[in-house]
């Protein structure tokens, strides 16, 4: 066990340096927000509007994904969409938008050439119609993929707003550029090529371009590639790369949601040190994830993250925030380079996409449904650095239920390890939550507020045991605690285990 001990400690370290070395990106995905103010949405803090970039900006995210589709007009413009509403998005022209936004803001970049005209997925690596004629013919495909990656990133450095990590592709479990529709439809109905000879040479074509580009533009972008499966198929989809010849890129991508791979945040951090430890050589990163903090559908368009990781219940923002925490805590502690949520601020609009009116993410973004106010309990606190400062820390919760007591002023915690006191988030009923990493066998006290100030703290009973005059006593286990409480009262049951 010590050797144990001391090989991850070690493994750690090396993590530690290459943190110094460059920053961890908070990401997101922020496609959608032009559209979106578009169709009427007004992103909101604290009740009152504010641009959302600077939203994302002042909560810690420092870089912005976004999607390009090459011509997405034969598909959007005949979508019924309300007044005011461009005939379409995530061409070129919104693209750069966005771009220039997330600068404008502060924050990195990362592009993601789809080379498709409509979403590239797992399922639908569709040829965008202007390139259906070289579809067959690998020299002339080629070709086009050089001109058009090579001809976007001299426009964007010319307008200012070079990427600083570009994407090649989005999601390629079976190939790239591999598939035909039928005229103005979205679903397949020809498979060109199969053959990863074929794939490399498409994946080379970008890279050539994006290497010739950053060459004589203001940023070398870095290049990012793409793949979402099972988690323990990433060491083959890696492999498989380099053995076809394509070496010359910087960051393995991956996509990894529990709602559709179905694997804990202990395997996702295992897999990473795993692909760090066997390709020193590149770095590792999860482009894309998402966790919802509700099962409630508040428009008319189906949701599409559905299923909660069983050890983050109920379905809650606080979960929300407590899995992203967690989940970015693992990336960080096996070396990742970082994290990005896909589509935070996909908010319910009047608009429309090819399935139905409103947001499959009304659940998962960071802003309230109704309101569209940013969720201070939800997900959108995760780059919070002091949930970071201690990648060796243990998760401590705190819960307090409220029953009976007037709470109009907010439910606070103190601790004697704190300079001031936490809000706390409700979870359920009268049962409010504060989370926090605290070292291992660390022992101190605790107490809880019914307002920020001191003079409404909770009142202890002489007759417990587990008090001192401070507040309530604790010691951190080494897998973690839940402390649940009574306001005013002693424990009336034992300390939960918070799970891994």
């Amino acid at each position: 066990m010590k050797n144990q001990r001391m090989h991850v400690f070690i493994v750690m370290m090396i993590a530690a340096l290459a943190f110094a070395q460059q920053p961890f990106y908070f990401g997101c995905d922020l496609s959608y927000v032009n559209q979106m103010e578009d169709c009427g949405a007004v992103f909101r803090e604290n009740g009152k509007p504010k641009d959302v970039y600077a939203i994302f900006a002042d909560h810690g995210v420092n870089l912005v994904r976004v999607r390009l589709w090459i011509d997405p007009s034969w598909w959007q413009d005949p979508i019924p969409q309300p007044e005011g509403v461009k005939s379409f998005y995530s061409d070129i022209h919104d693209v750069r938008l966005t771009l220039e936004r997330a600068k404008n803001a502060g924050m990195q970049t990362m592009l993601g050439f789809q080379y498709s005209d409509f979403w590239a997925d797992p399922g639908r690596q569709l040829v965008p119609h202007r390139w259906k004629r070289a579809a067959d013919d690998l020299n002339a495909l080629q070709d086009s993929v050089y001109q058009y990656t090579y001809h976007v990133l001299r426009h964007l450095d010319a307008a200012g707003c070079m990427p600083d990590i570009v994407k090649v592709g989005n999601e390629n479990n079976g190939g790239i550029l591999n598939q035909i529709a039928e005229n103005n439809e979205f679903t397949p109905v020809k498979t060109i090529s199969t053959s990863w000879e074929r794939h490399a040479d498409l994946y080379n074509a970008a890279i050539r371009a994006i290497r010739d580009a950053g060459r004589d533009c203001a940023v070398n972008p870095k290049i990012a590639i793409h793949f979402t499966n099972d988690l323990k198929a990433h060491m083959w989809n890696m492999q498989n790369m380099l053995d076809h010849g394509v070496t010359d890129f910087d960051i393995f991508g991956i996509s990894y949601y529990y709602a559709w791979h179905h694997g804990s945040i202990r395997l996702l951090e295992q897999t990473l040190k795993d692909l760090a430890q066997m390709y020193p050589a590149y770095s590792f990163m999860v482009v894309e994830t998402g966790y919802l903090w509700s099962m409630e559908n508040t428009d008319n368009l189906i949701n599409i993250i559905k299923t909660p990781d069983p050890a983050y219940l109920p379905v809650c923002p606080e979960k929300q925030l407590e899995y992203m925490v967690d989940y970015t805590r693992a990336v960080m502690r096996a070396g990742g380079l970082g994290v990005v949520f896909w589509e935070p601020a996909w908010v319910s609009t009047p608009c429309r996409t090819p399935w139905g009116q409103g947001s499959s993410h009304d659940h998962v973004a960071f802003f309230d449904p109704v309101q569209t106010n940013f969720m201070e309990d939800g997900a959108g606190n995760w780059p919070m650095p002091e949930y970071y400062q201690d990648l060796f820390a243990q998760k401590v919760i705190f819960q307090v239920d409220m029953t009976g007591q007037h709470i109009g002023n907010g439910v606070y915690m103190n601790g004697s390890w704190k300079t001031g006191a936490g809000h706390m988030s409700k979870m359920q009923d009268a049962v409010y939550s504060y989370l926090t990493y605290l070292p291992e066998r660390m022992t101190g006290t605790y107490y809880f507020l019914s307002d920020s100030l001191e003079t409404s703290r909770e009142q202890f009973p002489e007759a417990c045991s587990r008090y001192n005059q401070s507040g309530r006593m604790f010691t951190v286990p080494d897998s973690g605690i839940v402390l649940r409480d009574k306001w005013g009262t002693c424990p009336d049951q034992e300390r939960g285990i918070s799970p891994d």
